[in-house]
C-alpha cells in the first residue's frame, strides 16, 4: 500500500515554472550545463515582475552546517511573449545576464566577466570569478532535478554471503 503512495506522488509531481503577462515564477536550481558536474544541493526560487522591471533570486543551501540564503536582483532589459532577459551589473568582478524562454522552459544565468585593473582582476580571481562561465537552470520536478535531488539513496542489494 505505501509502494502505491509513492509512486502516485512521484507521477503526480508539479513542476515549478509559471508565467503570464505580469509576471514570471520559477523554482529549481542553478546547474553546470555538463550534467556530469555536480554542484552543491541548493534551491533557487525566481520572481520576476514585469511592471517593476525586477527579477528576485533567492538561493537557499547549506552553508558549513547552517542554512543561508542569498538573493540577487536583476533588472529586466526584455519582456516579450517569448520570454525575458534580466541582468545585473552591480557586482565587482562580473555581470549576471539571466534570460528566460517561455516555450522550452529553458533557463541560463551567464557570469560575464568585467575589464578590469590588475589590481581588481587578481583579488577577482582569488574569490573564483576569473573567467566567463554560464549555468542551467534545472526546473524543480524536472527530469534532471528528480534524478539529481534524490533525498534517499536507493537501496543497494547486499551480495550473499557463501559459508
Amino acid at each position: 500500500m505505501l509502494g502505491a503512495f509513492f509512486t502516485l506522488t512521484a507521477s503526480a509531481q508539479a513542476v515549478y515554472f509559471n508565467y503570464s503577462k505580469s509576471g514570471f515564477f520559477a523554482t529549481g536550481s542553478w546547474e553546470s550545463p555538463d550534467p556530469n558536474i555536480k554542484t552543491d544541493m541548493t534551491e533557487t526560487k525566481i520572481d520576476c515582475f514585469k511592471e517593476i522591471k525586477t527579477c528576485v533570486l533567492a538561493t537557499a543551501e547549506n552553508l558549513m552546517g547552517r542554512p543561508h540564503v542569498f538573493t540577487s536582483y536583476l533588472g529586466v532589459i526584455k519582456w516579450d511573449d517569448d520570454g525575458l532577459i534580466a541582468t545585473d551589473s552591480s557586482p565587482i568582478c562580473m555581470t549576471l545576464t539571466m534570460q528566460v524562454s517561455f516555450a522550452d522552459k529553458h533557463i541560463t544565468l551567464a557570469h560575464s566577466l568585467k575589464r578590469l585593473d590588475a589590481d581588481k582582476a587578481e583579488a577577482c580571481k582569488f574569490f573564483g570569478a576569473e573567467k566567463t562561465t554560464e549555468d542551467i537552470f534545472v526546473i524543480k520536478g524536472s527530469a534532471r532535478w528528480e534524478k539529481e535531488h534524490k533525498w534517499l539513496p536507493e537501496k543497494e542489494v547486499e551480495p550473499k554471503q557463501h559459508p
